[in-house]
């Protein structure tokens, strides 16, 4: 019922080009997917492929980090069974209780779900008072203007919301951001810790093949390559990160190093990583039991969803939110080689002072 239901809200959603989810700065799942992240609400909207299928985008100020067992939805194409005229040219007929599965509404109907008829009528039912109900295919109607969910007045421009209420919603949020960006927290830089983790894939199951930590001063705490115990080659993520089989096949396994990390991990106050979810859950394997993780998921913060927040609410063009996009946007020079987690550890710890320049107490 759940999927049922989730694949009629995805249904509904308006359609748009790729280029408008684009300029909108939408996320589809597999972005969702990509950063970590999780969408708190339905499909704002939708693309069309030429197979007929959807493809859903998500408002990116409604995401959250996703929990390590978020099970993203695979897209399934549409099965809409074809409404025909008889060869007579005559409508069909149609129960009242299938005919929404096959698209077809009445006039009235339509009128309710912002459509209007722009053809003849494909098919009817017939009440228990004999009156006849004539049925359009919504695939053929026209979609009309949709007013605005907040003063109802207004045709929808985002987030159904017209173009004044939107606009005036996001200063809101945009207020809110700056004034939570630009608080100053007082912070200790030495207990404020940035982590990166590289491993030889994208998943749960996968192994850590480097583990790079360093403070809010940017000195480095701890940094180490790591053996895996099952992984013998990784050569997709190797071309991004570039450690090979051979430089760590003298490093600590994950296991071995997992004493030193929760104690480091235990001294400090606040975790921040560029996408934490997958990261944790690997790093809260250096516990045994369920407060320890608990603890250590409270200290995460997400630098990921943060940069998401600061670009929707400023409406800066940018098409993609990675780390490189979010050191080029503050026009950051990279320290090391990207995509290493040293690099990427130290990239995290100068965007977040750029996202949030008073977070540390005074003292340098």
């Amino acid at each position: 019922m759940k999927n049922a239901a989730a694949e009629q809200r995805k249904n509904t959603a308006p359609l748009i080009s790729l280029e408008e989810a684009k300029r909108r700065r939408l996320l589809s799942e597999k972005d969702l997917c990509r950063m970590g992240l999780m969408p708190l609400g339905t499909p704002v909207a939708c693309i069309k492929r030429e197979d007929g299928t959807r493809t859903p985008y998500f408002d990116p100020a409604k995401v959250k980090e996703a929990p390590r067992d978020y099970r993203y939805p695979k897209a399934a194409p549409q099965k809409k069974e074809p409404v025909l005229p008889l060869p007579t040219g005559e409508p069909r007929r149609v129960s009242a209780k299938s005919a929404p599965a096959k698209g077809l509404f009445s006039a009235e109907v339509l009128k309710q779900m912002y459509y209007e008829p722009t053809g003849e009528p494909v098919a009817y039912y017939i009440k228990k008072s004999g009156e006849r109900v004539m049925l359009y295919d919504r695939a053929t109607c026209r979609r009309l203007p949709l007013p605005c969910a907040k003063c109802g007045g207004g045709v929808r421009f985002r987030q159904k919301l017209c173009r004044d209420c939107y606009r005036e919603e996001l200063a809101q949020k945009r207020q809110a951001g700056d004034a939570k960006r630009l608080a100053h927290y007082g912070k200790s830089r030495d207990r404020v810790l940035f982590f990166d983790l590289e491993m030889t894939g994208v998943y749960d199951h996968d192994e850590v093949l480097s583990v790079s930590i360093v403070n809010g001063r940017g000195e480095e705490v701890f940094h180490t390559l790591t053996r895996p115990e099952r992984k013998k080659r990784w050569k997709r993520t190797e071309k991004i990160h570039g450690i090979t089989p051979d430089m760590v096949k003298d490093a600590p396994t994950f296991a071995e190093i997992s004493p030193t990390l929760a104690e480091i991990l235990n001294g400090a106050e606040q975790l921040v990583a560029f996408g934490t979810s997958t990261d944790y859950s690997h790093l809260r394997r250096v516990y045994k039991t369920r407060e320890g993780q608990k603890l250590l998921r409270q200290k995460m913060l997400d630098l990921s969803a943060e940069f998401s927040h600061y670009v929707f609410e400023h409406e800066l063009e940018l098409s993609h939110l990675s780390l490189s996009d979010a050191m080029a946007h503050f026009s950051l020079e990279w320290r090391g080689t990207a995509h290493s987690s040293l690099a990427d550890t130290d990239a995290c710890r100068r965007v977040f002072e750029q996202l949030f320049p008073h977070y540390f107490e005074s003292e340098a």
